[in-house]
């Protein structure tokens, strides 16, 4: 993985798009890394594999619920005295 500095980032960033095309540029101020320019099929697997993972976690909360009597009636009942519209 590549490291460039903020300021040579800057300096040189056409150097700086065509490397973070082709593999994640870690970004570094004063020493420290404060970012990342990754190529966009990086991207959209990380965009695609956060979508599994709530995917999982709401499933998962669902049959919790389900498991504990919570119904969607139940649920709706909650819900209109927490936000009476």
């Amino acid at each position: 993985m590549i490291t460039m500095s903020s300021t040579e980032a800057r300096a040189n960033f056409g150097d700086f798009l065509d490397k973070g095309s082709r593999e994640p540029v870690i970004v570094k101020r004063q020493n420290r890394e404060i970012g990342a320019f990754v190529p966009m099929s990086d991207l959209k697997k990380l965009r695609k594999l956060r979508l599994q993972e709530l995917d999982e976690t709401v499933q998962a909360a669902s049959e919790e619920a389900a498991r504990n009597g919570l119904t969607e009636e139940i649920l709706n009942q909650i819900l209109a005295e927490v936000n009476p519209s």
